[in-house]
């Protein structure tokens, strides 16, 4: 069923380097503050919280802290050295994690709220993998989707620069349509659903000189003129992700 794009060694060998920083953290994860101030209804902390392919950890991490949630990871690597120095750093002493690989386990339990990040574009048939992340969702429980935006000129660009990244994404999940019909097969209440950020400059493999003149060129572009207007106005050519929160009826 699975039709991966990636393997478990390519993601212990994408976050081998530690990522159980606490600034860093925070950084990375305060950028999307209104997304998951949109997503967390309270801060109740009986409330439940389950990340799908959480290595290595961070956002779930963060939201734990950020709202007295009470967290698991699921995600099938093996080092979990990353996931506990996580939620170490961010002072959230009780967590779980299954180690298990999504596509074949089954959930015991269901959560209030399921997060899904960067996971869905790495399979040829993303529907389906979306479809599971349903059985997880408690009655009235939300889920928050979100991943990259590689269509539009991010392509182009991604094409120019970062060809070997952009191979392992199914651009053709990068549609509000998708999220549509899913929300719709489902009976989901769409929360929120768009693209958001600024134009993604990051480059995932080595460059040669011509590259990093493209580089370059797009980072003093975007970085100190366009991501400006982008931020307030996100755009399907141009933004860095597609996010959807949404709510089990």
């Amino acid at each position: 069923m699975a039709d991966k794009l990636t393997t478990q060694k390519y993601w212990e060998t994408y976050y081998e380097h530690s990522h159980a920083n606490k600034q860093h953290i925070k950084t990375v994860c305060s950028y999307y503050n209104p997304i998951w101030d949109m997503f967390i209804k309270n801060q109740s902390d009986a409330k439940s919280l389950i990340e799908i392919g959480g290595f290595p950890g961070r956002y779930l991490a963060y939201l734990a802290n950020r709202y007295k949630l009470k967290p698991t990871c699921l995600d099938y690597n093996s080092d979990l050295t990353q996931i506990e120095g996580s939620f170490k750093v961010m002072d959230v002493p009780d967590y779980h994690i299954i180690q298990e690989d999504f596509t074949t386990y089954k959930p015991q339990i269901t959560y209030d709220y399921v997060m899904s990040n960067g996971f869905i574009e790495h399979f040829e048939n993303y529907d389906a993998i979306l479809d599971l992340h349903v059985d997880y969702m408690a009655d009235q429980g939300r889920l928050m989707v979100m991943i990259p935006n590689m269509r539009g000129y991010v392509k182009f660009y991604k094409y120019l620069v970062d060809y070997k990244n952009l191979k392992v994404h199914n651009l053709k999940c990068m549609k509000l349509e998708v999220f549509k019909n899913f929300a719709t097969r489902h009976n989901l209440a769409i929360l929120h659903l768009d693209y958001y950020g600024g134009f993604p400059l990051g480059v995932h493999q080595k460059s040669n000189l011509m590259q990093k003149l493209i580089y370059k060129g797009h980072r003093l572009i975007f970085k100190y003129f366009a991501n400006e207007r982008l931020e307030k106005c996100p755009s399907k050519y141009f933004s860095s992700a597609i996010i959807g929160v949404f709510e089990k009826q």
